[in-house]
Formats: C-alpha cells, structure tokens, sequence
C-alpha cells in the first residue's frame, strides 16, 4: 500500500484564459495533517474542488489511495453545506446521513458527541454560535467516516476560543481515527500548530513544502518562513 493517501501530479486550470493553477503538484501522506497556505486567488479553493471531484475539467492527474480518481473515501467542507436553520443539528446530521444510506441513530448521536454538539437538544441552527455551526459542518463531513478531510478555512470567522476548538477537534480526529486532514488558513500561528507538514502555494504553483518541525527547530515560525520564500519569488 502506498505510503501516499492522495497526491495531485501537474495540475494546471485555467479560467477564461487566466492561469489559476499552474502545474501545481502535492502528495499527501497516509495519517498526516497537511497545511495549505497561499495569499487570496493562489488557487487553493480551485485545487481542493479539483481534489475533490467539483471541478473535473483539469490538466493533470489525482490519485487516492490506490485507485485514480477514486473519493468514494473522502470528505469536504469547501462550500458552505446546506444547513435547515430551523432544524437542530440532529435533525440536520440525520438529514445528510439518511441521503447517503446510512440510518443508524446511533452514529449520529456519536459524531454529534465527537465534534461536542450532543447536548445541543433541540435548539435551531439558526440559534447557533458560528463556532457550533463550523462543527456541524464537520460533523455531516465526518458521519461517512471518511480517510481523508479536506477543509477550506475552517476557522474563517470564528474568535480565539472557537479557533482553539476547532484546533482540539482536528487533532482529536487525527490522532483516534487516523483520518488524514488537508487543510487551508491564512491564520498561519494556528496552522503551525496542527500541521504536520505544509505546503506553500503562489500562483498556481507549489512552491515550497515545509516539515513544521524542521521550522521549529530552526527557531523560526511559519510567518517568518513563509514570507521569506514569498519575497524569494517576487525577486
């Protein structure tokens, strides 16, 4: 079995004539948390919807696992999901679980525990912290069991306490399931925190990846490292 969950080969996407992602190539290991940083319009959105099967008219080749093209094993928040605002969040969960087959109240009430909503009762989405909504979201993104997760600014929008959440959820998920994360944030303190690795993309292309520890151990943080290779491109 390879070692790699999902990799992405020279994709390039263009939009009206305009490059969007320009051979941009990433391979992301079975189990890890893989960051994703890049300015507003560097193509991380158009790359995840490529990932995740929403664009398919692309240059290039993505894997899963071992079959190409394969994302019968993966889950995504990159839209916003459709949410009944008077509805509670089991109501919500049961809703998308019954739209994918699966009809086990039981698994409901687990994901709605694991993501810290289960004592929500009956109270309406619409009633909903923006944090609570954000691990809604999650939990109709996760009732599948999915291998791989990929999020798009998961903590746009939410306050220091909320983002804190969120950070003890992904690696909650990460370290007792072993769910593989891709993840995207222009909070690059936070994405430090939770990522394994990351990758540095501008326009359109990889252009550079990053082991967090080998950031750390050189005394330096993701901003600092991050802007340097920014200002080595420009130059």
């Amino acid at each position: 079995m390879s070692n790699y969950i999902l990799s992405a080969e020279r994709i390039s996407k263009n939009y009206g004539g305009n490059s969007v992602l320009r051979n941009a190539s990433v391979k992301i290991k079975r189990g890890e948390i893989y960051g994703l940083v890049g300015k507003n319009g560097s193509g991380k959105t158009t790359l995840f919807r490529i990932l995740t099967g929403q664009i398919q008219n692309f240059i290039g080749k993505v894997s899963v696992g071992d079959t190409d093209g394969n994302a019968n094993r993966m889950a995504a928040v990159i839209n916003t999901p459709s949410l009944y605002l008077n509805m509670s969040a089991a109501q919500n969960l049961k809703s998308q679980a019954c739209l994918i087959g699966i009809h086990d109240d039981r698994k409901i009430e687990q994901t709605l525990n694991r993501v810290g909503l289960k004592h929500c009762g009956s109270k309406a989405v619409k009633d909903f912290s923006l944090g609570m909504t954000q691990r809604l979201k999650l939990a109709m993104a996760l009732i599948d069991s999915p291998d791989i997760l990929i999020l798009d600014e998961p903590s746009n929008g939410l306050d220091p306490d909320g983002i804190a959440e969120l950070r003890g959820l992904l690696l909650g998920i990460n370290r007792t399931s072993g769910i593989t994360i891709l993840v995207s944030s222009h909070i690059l303190s936070e994405l430090e925190q939770i990522a394994t690795r990351i990758g540095i993309l501008h326009d359109g292309m990889i252009l550079h990846e990053l082991d967090t520890k080998e950031i750390h151990s050189n005394g330096a943080n993701l901003e600092s490292v991050y802007m340097e290779h920014i200002r080595g491109a420009k130059s």
